[in-house]
């Protein structure tokens, strides 16, 4: 008689990790607990000894995809510094994974993660000399910059090929508009679309330099 598959013992690396792999596959909306228990082959009821509801669960999921973020981050005695590295930790985590960037579109998790990210910022906000409603608008600015890129280069950052191809065609679609209509596109169609890195970077030099004075 063949062994029956053994079940692994359900804990939350267990249950967020199958999670991630069910989201990867059909996405948030179609996510559902019953589909997840169908996936661990336990009751759907099972994972409320772990979570509260779905909600939470989610949460804590697009906040593990956060961790190479804040793994080994160390404060520096330079504000505009710790402010960079965590901007570009935030950002290539959450292009690493798009379930990830999907789940903290919604809002932030209140999860470790997500919450040494505020933590860090609003730190080196205050320790820049902020006024706190000043620190905080900054925060805002900042991770909404952060998150609304990761958002837009998202699509082509699974591939550099596929995102250069992208980004030639786009050129040349522009490069081939009227000239008397579009002058300024048509002079500029060339270097259009730099790389979204460079782009990132450039803003986020600015809102330093604009906001912090560096």
């Amino acid at each position: 008689m063949p062994a029956k598959p053994v079940r692994p013992r359900l804990n939350r690396d267990v249950i967020c990790e199958a999670a991630l792999e069910l989201l990867a596959e059909s996405g948030a909306d179609s996510f559902s607990m019953r589909a997840l228990g169908d996936r661990l082959g336990v009751d759907a009821s099972a994972f409320y000894r772990h979570y509260p509801d779905k909600d939470a669960l989610l949460r804590e999921v697009g906040d593990r995809a956060l961790a190479p973020a804040t793994r080994g981050f160390t404060t520096s005695e330079d504000p505009s510094d710790d402010v960079r590295r965590m901007c570009l930790g935030v950002r290539k985590a959450l292009l690493r994974s798009p379930v990830a960037l999907q789940l903290t579109q919604a809002g932030p998790t209140r999860y470790p993660n997500e919450l040494r990210i505020t933590e860090v910022m609003l730190d080196a906000f205050d320790r820049a000399g902020m006024a706190p409603e000043d620190a905080v608008l900054a925060y805002h600015v900042f991770i909404e910059y952060t998150v609304g890129s990761a958002a837009l280069d998202a699509p082509l950052a699974v591939s550099a090929q596929l995102r250069r191809e992208t980004y030639r065609r786009w050129r040349a679609d522009y490069a081939q508009l009227p000239s008397d209509d579009y002058p300024a596109i048509r002079a500029h169609a060339a270097h259009l679309y730099p790389s979204s890195d460079t782009v990132f970077r450039t803003g986020l030099e600015a809102l330093l330099a604009r906001l912090l004075g560096t």
